[in-house]
């Protein structure tokens, strides 16, 4: 799965976006485009050379390559935003996972094969 694709996952979720300059922001995700350009909404600035002191700010578009890194809530599930439903999807057209995702793919030892018995070379 691509970056861009799991970071428009975030939609809603309050993170942290750590600037190259070392400023940070933190607010809610609104949405990512392809660039990886962040729209936060409800956001809290703090710049690098003024210091600690946080301006609040309705919406702020953050440019993709000025991003140093974005830090997640802890309460995030990392498992269920990694899964790609598409490919999950295909792999169950192809019957490499069962219907419920938290079961292995039983094989039954029991009910004969449908492919034939090879012949024994003696």
């Amino acid at each position: 799965m691509a970056l861009v694709q799991f970071l428009k996952k975030l939609r809603n979720e309050q993170v942290t976006v750590e600037l190259k300059n070392g400023s940070t922001v933190w607010g809610t995700v609104e949405a990512v485009s392809p660039q990886m350009n962040v729209t936060l909404s409800r956001a809290t600035l703090t710049l690098a050379t003024t210091g600690p002191s946080p301006m609040v700010i309705q919406n702020i578009n953050v440019r993709g390559n000025t991003i140093r890194q974005i830090l997640l809530p802890e309460s995030l599930n990392l498992d269920a935003l990694l899964v790609d439903p598409q490919e999950v999807a295909a792999l169950r057209r192809r019957g490499r996972v069962g219907a419920v995702a938290s079961r292995k793919r039983a094989t039954s030892t029991t009910t004969p094969s449908s492919k034939r018995p090879r012949p024994h070379d003696e």
